[in-house]
């Protein structure tokens, strides 16, 4: 198989390939699995396509993300083959205008891309859904998360400093990805939301900056619980509040959502409590974010201060372990939003 990819010799170790990955700029930092052509090559196998396909160009330095350049930050990451239809389906949606992928590498906010894989291909591939699923653990995860960012790295020139601005980052930038816990929800998963059939494969892009735990263990009421994850999404600092939009993403475990069921609410119900609850007070919000030129971007509702411009804009997530006792806000960029693609098995 002809790959157009320049080659390099190295000692056969470990240690010097990783050395040479890392001289050459091509590492988050940590060690990679070196890129071989037989390895390459399987990568490029598992999805059906020819390697000099082009999938997208990515931001900002508009490289391009060939099927075959794909396949060699996926071998890098520690990817399996088989999980090349998911890596591939995610960079045709991070690169989709709609989700503005050149502000999201640019920019000196921490945001990274998250990954959230619907379908059949979470059970297929072993990504966790359940307990500690934004956690470590899962090589599924981990590596496809992974190679997604030495993507935005290596073909879209995210080198932090010069592509990626960010002032401080988060360490979901290394690895954000995660599947949603359908079998435990009484709730339609995300992507029948958005008119995927549930049997649809599909990997949602988010732009994420960081997790909140918000503890939820010591309330009964499913009311209770979600005026304190509204009032986890409405802190001043994120871009959501400061900005007015955007998809503030809210996973709830399946226990959170058994109750809700239990009290008759469905998905949209709870989307549109939560957006009813979240915000603050126009008094509060500092004088210079009030200030005339600033306040047309801020969404205020009767005097409160949105994160987002309508309900539908709250993004709902089952995930986790069984018990309702923990939630996770995940404020996003806001200048960006979210993108499902249909995961193409060869």
């Amino acid at each position: 198989m002809p790959f157009r990819s320049r080659t390099v010799d190295v000692e056969s170790t470990p240690d010097a390939a990783f050395a040479e990955a890392y001289r050459l700029g091509w590492t988050d930092g940590l060690p990679i699995i070196p890129p071989t052509e037989e390895r390459v090559a399987a990568m490029v196998d598992a999805v059906g396509r020819a390697p000099d396909e082009l999938v997208a160009k990515v931001p900002p330095a508009y490289g391009a993300a060939t099927i075959e350049k794909i396949a060699i930050n996926a071998v890098m990451a520690g990817c399996l083959p088989e999980y090349m239809p998911v890596l591939v389906a995610a960079v045709e949606a991070m690169c989709h205008p709609r989700f503005n992928l050149d502000g999201v590498q640019s920019t000196t906010n921490p945001v990274g891309v998250a990954l959230i894989v619907n379908g059949p291909v979470r059970k297929q591939l072993d990504i966790n859904c359940e307990r500690n699923c934004l956690g470590q653990g899962w090589r599924a995860n981990a590596t496809m998360g992974r190679a997604v960012r030495l993507i935005l790295l290596n073909v879209g020139g995210g080198k932090p400093g010069t592509g990626d601005k960010a002032v401080q980052g988060f360490p979901g930038k290394y690895s954000f990805c995660f599947g949603e816990c359908e079998e435990q929800s009484p709730w339609e998963p995300l992507h029948a939301e958005h008119g995927f059939a549930k049997e649809d494969s599909t990997v949602t892009v988010v732009g994420a900056q960081g997790t909140s735990n918000t503890l939820t263990g010591t309330w009964f009421s499913i009311y209770d619980i979600l005026d304190i994850v509204a009032d986890s999404m409405s802190y001043l600092g994120s871009n959501n509040m400061e900005m007015g939009r955007g998809e503030p993403l809210v996973v709830l475990t399946p226990g959170h959502a058994v109750l809700a069921h239990k009290e008759g609410l469905s998905k949209n119900d709870v989307k549109k409590y939560l957006f009813q609850k979240a915000g603050q007070p126009i008094e509060r919000v500092p004088q210079r974010m009030a200030a005339p030129r600033l306040l047309p971007r801020l969404m205020v509702v009767d005097g409160i201060v949105k994160p987002c411009r309508r309900w539908e804009d709250v993004m709902v997530v089952v995930a986790g372990g069984p018990e309702p006792y923990h939630a996770t806000f995940i404020p996003t960029f806001g200048d960006t939003w979210s993108v499902i693609q249909k995961v193409k098995l060869p």
